[in-house]
Formats: C-alpha cells, structure tokens, sequence
C-alpha cells in the first residue's frame, strides 16, 4: 500500500487534532510538529 504525507493546517488546537486523527487511522503517527515563529510579518503564531 502507497504511504501518504499529509499536511494539515488548522487556526487553533492543530496538534490536538492530527493526534486524534491517528488514533482513528491504523498505522498513523505525528511525525513531526512545526510551529510559526511567535513574531513573524503576516501575522500571528500558529501551528501547522
């Protein structure tokens, strides 16, 4: 079976939610958490 990456991208609780996800997918983890920097031009930080 073909693995997939996913990227999801959420306005608040991001972790949370890809952690449930894996709990209801077999075979499913966090690999890895990326957080926006606190100060950044656009706008506010943020979780992907």
């Amino acid at each position: 079976m073909a693995k997939n990456t996913i990227c999801l991208r959420y306005d608040k609780d991001a972790e949370a939610a890809a952690r449930f996800d894996c709990e209801i997918f077999p075979d499913s983890m966090v690999s890895a958490v990326h957080r926006a920097p606190g100060e950044y031009p656009a706008g506010k930080e943020a979780t992907c």
